[in-house]
């Protein structure tokens, strides 16, 4: 490995810890929402700075690096704005899914599997967010945002778990645990919003939020050192 790649590895190694132990005192120090800002910031400057080394090192499939920094971006923002306003955080993080969705795209075509591992994630969320009698929706537009919102989330998961199982590389491997933590975190979103019974559910979701991101990031890392070799 390169020097170059070491340092790469480092710095993703060196914020992905400092986000995790931010995360732990974001946590205890009741959900602060500066803390917040600066975890969310940090995943997103990760995703900037190994969107640049791809294109300094020339790294192939570009439009992947592009998709997934563009996603991290918009996770970022939709951290910030999901605060002032439900359905503009929500827009905003699905957007982010949708870039995430495309760059797994650059990697492999949609391909049958993909969309047989999606739509059976989505017909769970459906019913799930349909019939379950324990969720509350005090506005109606709400459970429409979340119907949305699930299928573009079990588009990405299903995308991600798709192409692992067709080329199982350290790279798919990473995507694909992100994917199902993203997966988990936003399914703990709706218990703590809109079912509200039970006081760790936020913390599950944040626990398992920081650690899909980082890992995005670094994914984005492990391809540009691969690439390079």
């Amino acid at each position: 490995m390169k020097k170059t790649q070491k340092l790469m590895l480092a710095v993703n190694i060196a914020i992905i810890s400092a986000i995790f132990v931010m995360n732990y005192i974001y946590q205890s120090n009741g959900f602060d929402f500066t803390l917040k800002c600066i975890c969310s910031g940090s995943f997103a400057l990760l995703g900037v700075i190994n969107l640049v080394y791809s294109l300094a090192t020339k790294a192939d499939n570009k439009k992947f690096y592009i998709g997934m920094s563009a996603g991290l971006i918009l996770a970022f923002l939709g951290d910030v704005l999901i605060g002032y306003d439900f359905i503009v955080g929500a827009a905003t993080f699905a957007l982010g899914h949708v870039c995430f969705v495309v760059a797994y795209c650059f990697m492999q075509r949609m391909q049958r599997l993909d969309f047989i591992i999606s739509g059976s994630l989505f017909l769970g969320c459906l019913i799930f967010l349909l019939f379950c009698p324990l969720l509350t929706f005090d506005v109606a537009i709400f459970r429409v945002v979340c119907i949305i919102y699930a299928l573009i989330i079990s588009m990405m998961l299903g995308k991600a778990v798709g192409n692992f199982v067709r080329e199982k590389t350290l790279i798919n491997g990473t995507i694909a645990v992100a994917s199902v933590l993203f997966f988990f975190s936003d399914l703990m979103l709706v218990f703590d919003w809109f079912i509200g019974l039970w006081s760790w559910t936020d913390h599950a979701c944040m626990g398992t939020y920081y650690p899909a991101l980082c890992f995005l990031a670094l994914a984005m890392c492990i391809k540009s050192i691969k690439n390079n070799r």
